[in-house]
């Protein structure tokens, strides 16, 4: 039988705890040779209205230790529009019913069958937090007690709740352009951790006096510079183009999610029409053969395995430049996931036979 799950199903079960437990062997067990991750890669063409692209994206990942290769596959309408003089990429949700389309596809490594079919959107927002908080577990100073967070969308929270598993925050300082959102994400997030939180008006009194900046936002300019960078800060970020370059050079270590880039497919002539080539997902042209380069950094994984070393000293800016997300992250996830539904009888079961067949292909 094939299991299909809901969002809310899986947000009854997968909390960031569980997320924890999984993701940080997986990550073990990749940093040790013994799980496999490919990067991402993205199909787009122009789509149904002008400076939009239909997009198809793919990370493939198999974690032996759970008997799982997945799929994660998404459908977008994407855009990249200027919000508050900034431009960002966001995704136009037209599905039925004013939806988003994100799959995980999950498979046996033992039958081949498929065991599973849900929605990526809550294990996407925890698996990211959780990523970034591991890497403060590994390279942040133990005692760090004061959070900026830039950003209140919808991995802000999952980011809040993570790191605050791994260090002593105290304090969270949350700046968001936008006023009324970093006030109602601190109203919403309150009572969540004991932490306290604030809202504060602009990025540099979130950073100023911070242990641990986190960036999460979409933005594709970079804003965040070296001088808000102090002595013994780690810095998490959820996309590439987050940090200025010349932040990035303060930094003493720099670890990253993988040391590839998403794979861009498209038309001919295409490419330079995309606002992300060349400063985003699929490469950023700047960093290329600087102290900042990403294709010669550690991986996060690497750290975690012991193959590559961490902090070595208190003054040292760490950071974990998470600029692309992993295949593994939700092999990690998913496994757990389909383990909890079915022991607690949750989602519909569709016959395993529909997605087989007679011939092989």
């Amino acid at each position: 039988m094939t299991l299909i799950l809901t969002n809310e199903e899986i947000e009854s079960i997968f909390t960031v705890d569980e997320c924890f437990n999984v993701l940080e062997p997986a990550l073990f067990d990749l940093g040790s040779g013994r799980a496999v991750s490919m990067a991402r890669q993205d199909l787009l063409v122009p789509g149904p209205f002008a400076g939009s692209y239909h997009g198809l994206k793919t990370s493939c990942a198999s974690l032996p230790r759970a008997g799982v290769t997945t799929m994660r596959v998404t459908s977008d309408v994407l855009t990249w529009p200027s919000i508050g003089g900034k431009q960002r990429r966001v995704k136009v949700p037209l599905a039925g019913g004013n939806k988003y389309v994100g799959l995980v596809l999950v498979f046996s490594t033992a039958t081949g069958e498929l065991l599973a079919i849900f929605p990526d959107g809550l294990i996407q927002a925890i698996r990211v937090g959780v990523m970034n908080a591991l890497s403060a577990k590994y390279l942040a100073r133990e005692n760090s007690s004061v959070m900026a967070l830039c950003g209140s969308g919808w991995q802000a929270g999952p980011a809040l709740l993570a790191m605050c598993k791994v260090l002593p925050i105290k304090e969270v300082r949350v700046y968001s352009p936008t006023k009324a959102n970093r006030e109602t994400f601190v109203r919403n997030m309150s009572e969540s951790t004991d932490a306290g939180l604030f809202a504060v008006s602009s990025p540099e009194a979130a950073a100023e006096g911070a242990d641990i900046v986190a960036l999460t936002t979409n933005a594709l300019d970079p804003f965040f510079p070296a001088a808000w960078i102090q002595d013994g800060m780690h810095i998490t970020t959820v996309r590439p183009s987050e940090m200025m370059l010349d932040a990035l050079v303060r930094c003493d270590l720099i670890a990253v999610s993988t040391r590839e880039a998403a794979k861009l497919f498209t038309l001919p002539d295409e490419e330079q029409k995309i606002p992300e080539f060349g400063r985003g997902d699929y490469g950023r042209a700047e960093l290329e053969n600087t102290a900042a380069d990403w294709r010669n950094k550690p991986e996060l994984s690497e750290i975690i395995a012991g193959k590559a070393p961490g902090r070595t000293k208190e003054h040292e800016v760490t950071c974990m430049l998470n600029h692309l997300g992993l295949g593994l992250q939700f092999s990690a996830a998913a496994a757990r996931v389909y383990e909890l539904a079915k022991t607690r009888g949750l989602g519909k079961e569709l016959p395993g036979e529909w997605f087989c067949q007679d011939e092989h292909s």
